[in-house]
């Protein structure tokens, strides 16, 4: 999120002089985009992991400060709530074997995490929500006790104006309200980063916008919330809802959720989508640094434009720019809409074909742009995190200039071969591509996901079992399928 959030109480003048600085920033960074050497530096991959702590029980167990403080690894950083740990990864070359050197990362922080966990008998599950989560498990109490967080909840509530809402209809249904953002903490994310040439960033991120229906239809792991079966991927309604901070007594105008997929395609580079934040969404943290930005980049150095990461961290699009000042400056492109799980394999198969689809689509991306409003890029996201592999989506072929409505199982199985492109277009291994592209084909062929898995095996759990209890033993069978690190596309259904 940037700069370190100590204080929870502001000013008038803190927001003016917050905001001064953003619009200040934004003016350079637009002349520092343009300069030349900007995005030019080694092009690489990361990625963040968030992950459930649970007991022998499944139960959350919230001790993440407790034992991010016995592992003394700087890796290792809270979450909004006690039971969340997120896992960063250190960036990877965009090399030959890129995935696979980022996978053995994630092996070995799992592994070290793992080792310090079992001094408090507590387990580490990726996973995106976690089946056997209680209402009460998402309390005021169960938030991490730091400044940012409890001023990022008052805030939101204080512009809301009442409680949080969820509503959600999925193959059940589910109503709940909030005082406070802990609801938000249910979700956790597989967040890859990826840096292409900045002459390319509005291609590929366009072309990212585009196919993240397909990245999530077939990476869905979050079908179930409080022992409900909702969206195959519910973290994108549940997100959207917990944090919404509008006012629902707006007469005039209502404004953007700041959880959005976005707001229209983009024309030219990154500098639209800072400028379109700091343009759309009030400041929440208005803490300054104490760089100037315009006096550092007169001098010829790299402004590190702390304050505009900081806005940018309080507003969560599923794709977005992250600015970073090393390498004389670049943005890359941070991928929200995955789910943590099921295994570290799945999760770095995930990541190279939606890379590979928006490298293998970015040449063409115009011409789709030409034929696709922004709005069907929308609708299609939506119907891909609620229905999964079934989602019907509004898709075209740019020679043909029709779109038409089309299972989403024909467009995955028709891009394939683009994502196939794009890996090697990369210089990413023949062997590599075919290792990653080979298990989103295996889901295909099998129809199976963790989402749909884990909907199968609550149904077969229930029928000698109550729901909770269902739940239950869903998720130690899936604890016991992950640890073999076979991929879920030849997961079996049954006890």
């Amino acid at each position: 999120m940037g700069l370190e959030i100590d204080q929870e109480n502001f000013t008038e003048h803190d927001f003016a002089e917050f905001s001064e600085r953003l619009y200040q920033s934004l003016d350079v960074l637009k002349t520092q985009i343009k300069s030349p050497g900007f995005g030019q530096g080694a092009k690489k991959i990361g990625a963040e992991l968030e992950n459930y702590i649970i007991d022998a029980k499944g139960h959350v167990l919230p001790i993440n400060t407790q034992l991010i403080d016995h592992t003394k690894v700087e890796n290792y950083t809270v979450e909004l709530n006690k039971f969340n740990l997120e896992i960063n990864y250190d960036p990877v070359p965009l090399a030959a074997n890129a995935f696979s050197q980022l996978q053995a990362q994630m092996d070995g922080y799992m592994s070290r995490l793992r080792q310090s966990a079992e001094a408090f008998d507590a387990r580490i599950i990726p996973i995106g929500i976690l089946p056997t989560l209680m209402h009460q498990d998402l309390s005021h109490q169960s938030m991490t006790d730091l400044p940012r967080y409890r001023s990022l909840s008052e805030q939101l509530f204080k512009m809301r104006g009442e409680h949080f809402k969820v509503h959600i209809r999925g193959d059940e249904e589910l109503f709940l309200t909030s005082e406070h953002v802990a609801l938000e903490g249910a979700n956790t994310s597989f967040q890859f980063h990826l840096m292409v040439e900045h002459e390319d960033f509005a291609d590929v991120f366009n072309a990212i916008q585009l196919t993240s229906c397909l990245a999530v239809a077939v990476s869905a792991n979050s079908p179930i919330l409080l022992q409900k079966k909702l969206w195959d991927e519910t973290r994108i309604a549940l997100f959207k809802q917990s944090i919404d901070s509008r006012s629902r007594n707006t007469v005039d105008w209502r404004e953007p959720s700041r959880v959005t997929f976005g707001h229209g395609w983009v024309r030219d580079d990154a500098w639209e989508l800072f400028a379109e934040t700091v343009a759309l969404f009030p400041p929440i943290f208005p803490i300054l640094s104490d760089e100037n930005p315009e006096s550092i980049f007169a001098a010829g150095k790299t402004p590190k434009h702390e304050e505009l990461a900081l806005h940018l961290g309080t507003t969560w699009p599923w794709n977005r720019p992250v600015y970073c000042d090393s390498q004389g400056g670049h943005v890359r492109i941070e991928m929200r809409a995955l789910a943590a799980g099921p295994t570290h394999i799945d999760m770095c198969a995930n990541a190279a074909f939606a890379t590979g689809l928006a490298i293998g689509l970015k040449d063409s991306i115009r011409d789709f742009m030409a034929v696709m409003p922004f709005r069907f890029a929308e609708y299609n996201f939506y119907r891909a995190a609620q229905h999964g592999l079934d989602a019907s989506i509004v898709w075209t072929d740019p020679k043909k200039h029709q779109a038409k409505e089309m299972a989403i199982m024909d467009v995955l199985w028709a891009m394939m071969p683009v994502a196939e492109r794009g890996l090697l277009q990369l210089g990413i291994a023949p062997d590599e591509v075919k290792k990653y592209l080979s298990i989103i084909t295996e889901r295909l062929e099998n129809k199976m996901t963790g989402a749909r898995w884990q909907k199968q095996m609550v149904d077969v759990f229930s029928e000698h079992n109550d729901r909770e209890q269902a739940c239950r033993s869903m998720l130690e069978h899936y604890i016991r399928q992950q640890a073999t690190e076979v991929p879920v596309g030849s997961w079996s259904v049954k006890k």
